[in-house]
């Protein structure tokens, strides 16, 4: 495939750039149509061989008292973009108890109460860094859009009520992206801290133009729903997978949070890809999500069709009463793909481009003399 690198130089030099893009700037321009577009040609790519991908590695420092210094990376190439890109982020984790549920928080430990996370792309024909942009408002909208893609290709057509499960940071991009690929006739939340799930619904009300209503338990969001959407941080079941029933599609950001029931009664099983992310830590130290990865039975992963396969029509829902589940990896944490950061990430730097976006730095800082 041709490859469609957009090169810039700075005004009246012909000197290269490299552009440098906030948050801010991210937000300005990724729409989560966009993003859903952008996504949808990864995973078709990769399902063809137009894309290639290196599985997410996690490394952990053990600070004690349940503190982990983590620091992660992913990546892939997608040549009908001629480009490569990276995401790598150096967080701070913290394991804890609330109210008998284990859960993990990732702490704003950097100047300023601030995070670290970031995407880079290279120009893979001339090896240059295109674009250098903060990952934070990429990375919820790029896990949302990924579940609404799922239940675009796995959810029933008539699908039209939903269930939450989560009222955080990833879960609002959750309803975004299922309110684009289905409509929505009735949508409910249920979270463990009643005041931070009225102020969600009151939110996610007012930006979705309809009502998202509260409910008192996980199994009230679960029963009657055509799509059940759980988007926690909980390193435990949030629901039981003995509620489910017949029909009903399961989106899930991240596998600590679903039973094995879940798993055994899904007859669909989405996942990014097959191949496990790797967890690397010292002896006798690793944390909860590496120590406790699920090894399904290959009963299990006989049901496990990647997206890439299920958005090309080789694998999907086959019939109406079917369950299907779309999870992080199906047996364990989320496995995020490294040509999911490069394709939204490649069309947040064109929209960024096209409005005159973000700050540049000369490319030559980048470059050297010396063999590597």
């Amino acid at each position: 495939m041709a490859a469609r690198v957009l090169i810039f130089c700075f005004p009246g030099t012909g000197r290269q750039m490299t552009l440098m893009l906030s948050n801010a700037d991210v937000h300005q321009v990724l729409t989560v149509e966009a993003c859903l577009d952008a996504l949808e040609t990864a995973f078709r790519d990769f399902a063809d061989g137009g894309a290639v991908n290196r599985p997410r590695s996690h490394t952990y420092t053990d600070l004690g008292g349940g503190h982990q210094y983590l620091f992660k990376s992913m990546d892939g190439s997608i040549a009908r973009f001629g480009v490569h890109g990276i995401r790598l982020s150096s967080d701070h984790i913290r394991e804890l108890s609330v109210g008998g549920k284990r859960r993990r928080e990732k702490l704003p430990l950097a100047p300023g109460e601030r995070y670290v996370g970031l995407i880079m792309l290279f120009d893979i024909a001339t090896l240059q860094p295109l674009v250098i942009m903060q990952d934070g408002s990429l990375q919820r909208l790029r896990v949302g859009s990924t579940s609404g893609l799922a239940a675009r290709y796995l959810a029933r057509q008539d699908a039209s009520v939903v269930g939450l499960i989560g009222s955080g940071w990833q879960a609002g991009a959750q309803l975004l992206a299922l309110q684009k690929v289905r409509t929505l006739t009735e949508i409910r939340a249920y979270s463990t801290n009643p005041e931070r799930l009225r102020a969600f619904c009151a939110e996610h009300s007012q930006r979705l133009g309809q009502d998202v209503r509260p409910v008192r338990s996980a199994r009230e969001a679960v029963e009657g729903v055509d799509i059940l959407a759980c988007a926690t941080n909980s390193q435990d079941p949030v629901f039981d997978g003995a509620w489910l029933e017949p029909g009903q599609h399961v989106g899930s950001v991240q596998g600590h949070e679903l039973d094995w029931t879940t798993l055994r009664r899904a007859d669909v099983i989405g996942v990014r890809s097959k191949e496990e992310a790797t967890f690397h830590f010292a002896p006798g130290h690793a944390p909860v999500e590496a120590a406790e990865q699920k090894q399904p039975p290959e009963a299990i992963r006989g049901k496990m069709a990647e997206l890439g396969d299920i958005v090309a029509g080789r694998a999907g829902r086959a019939a109406s009463d079917q369950v299907t589940l779309f999870t992080g990896g199906g047996s364990g944490g989320s496995s995020g793909l490294g040509i999911q950061f490069t394709a939204v990430g490649y069309a947040v730097y064109r929209a960024a481009r096209d409005a005159g976006l973000g700050r540049e730095v000369p490319t030559d800082w980048f470059l050297e003399n010396e063999k590597p």
